[in-house]
């Protein structure tokens, strides 16, 4: 048999008491291909949180930075950002060298690398709570629109995913940090990492769905067709974001019970919700402050208007918020409406408040003016008379 270099036997030495050590180069050349791979994928979660958490920084006005939204996207990627670099510090730290990798000998690795890989874990126990909390924030902002009796228990029925959902995540961190101090793989608590992995899995699909309710909802209502850009409002632009960029963290969710090779997704879960969540936000913000386009057709007081006058023109221009549960007004008010549009000349848009932005005004916690007030009741009297 003729004789292949690539895959001779590398020997190491661990006493001259033991036999020593054989180490096929094929396996040394796997575990530094994984090793490689994982350091850029730390790497590109580290530059994409500073990237993220830059653009929140500069994009958004001082008036809004302390929002709890904006609080809760902040801290989550300057978390992140901590969590990846403790994380990318293990593969520089002795854990990872030649010798103790492969003779398993650690007895010589000072005790602050064992404390740099439990502050990673700790850290990354603290991204994923981080990471549930602005789930829960932003889902609350989606079902204020509800009717109160669904927007409770669907807020009853998230906070229950996430409560044990971060409880599963607490235990499995305590078992890991136990691990790194003992050097020992805790196979007897391998039920609690699939346990846990599992209620990850059922969060990030409850999320998702939740948030894609929405545009399904109108995806059948309107035959497939969701409304034009000029006919989105920044609500119904959050709304459409959310629910698209979910499938990302939802999708690294899924991967996370595959095994790959070269491939850790494991961690990109929580760092994806920490960078696609403000995207959503920024999109809706920006829509909200661009100055309004003239245009020939007439403008409308709210999207619920716009619906009813447009919906027998353009069925690509019924908004998202029509004729769904997403409706804050209720069925009487509703008729009302619809009688009053029906018999009436609707009101010019600067007599009436458009409720799309009330509502993100309030979710934004932001008093209406007096005079806005007063301009909407006398726009509501002159739709009564």
């Amino acid at each position: 048999m003729a004789f292949n270099p690539y895959t001779q036997n590398i020997t190491v030495i661990v006493s001259p008491d033991y036999p020593p050590i054989l180490i096929p180069i094929p396996l040394i050349d796997t575990f530094n291909d994984e090793t490689v791979s994982i350091v850029i994928n730390y790497g590109a979660q580290l530059g994409a949180s500073l990237a993220m958490l830059l653009v929140i920084l500069l994009t958004t006005p001082s008036s809004k930075f302390l929002r709890a939204s904006c609080l809760l996207h902040v801290l989550a990627l300057i978390v992140c950002a901590v969590r990846t670099v403790f994380l990318a510090f293990y593969f520089l730290s002795p854990f990872s060298h030649f010798y103790q990798v492969w003779a398993g000998d650690y007895s010589e690795i000072p005790a602050w690398n064992y404390r740099t890989s439990i502050a990673g874990t700790i850290l990354s126990m603290f991204l994923a709570t981080i990471a549930e909390g602005a789930l829960m924030y932003q889902a609350w902002t989606m079902v204020s629109l509800f009717a109160n009796k669904a927007k409770y228990a669907i807020c009853f029925l998230s906070l229950l995913i996430i409560l044990i959902t971060t409880g599963f995540r607490v235990a499995f961190t305590v078992i890991q940090c136990e691990s790194i101090l003992s050097l020992e793989t805790p196979q007897k608590y391998a039920w609690l990492f699939k346990t846990a992995l599992i209620f990850n899995t059922c969060s990030m699909a409850w999320f998702c769905a939740l948030f894609n309710s929405k545009i399904v909802h109108h995806l059948i209502s309107n035959r497939g067709v969701l409304p034009s850009r000029r006919a989105m409002t920044p609500m119904e632009v959050l709304i459409m974001a959310n629910g698209i960029l979910m499938f990302i963290p939802f999708i690294f969710a899924i991967l996370e019970w595959c095994h790959f090779i070269n491939f850790e997704a494991g961690s990109l879960t929580p760092t994806s919700i920490a960078i696609v969540l403000p995207l959503a936000s920024i999109a809706a913000q920006r829509i909200s402050q661009a100055p309004s386009t003239p245009s020939s057709e007439p403008s409308y007081p709210s999207s619920s208007y716009q619906a009813q006058y447009k919906s027998t023109r353009d069925s690509s221009r019924t908004p998202l918020k029509s004729g769904s549960l997403f409706s804050t007004i209720s069925k009487t008010s509703s008729a009302t409406r619809s009688h009053v549009a029906d018999t009436t000349v609707l009101a010019p848009v600067r007599d009436v408040i458009d409720p799309i932005d009330l509502e993100l005004r309030e979710i934004d916690g932001y008093s209406q003016p007096k005079e806005i007030h007063s301009r909407a009741e006398a726009g509501e009297s002159q739709l009564h008379k």
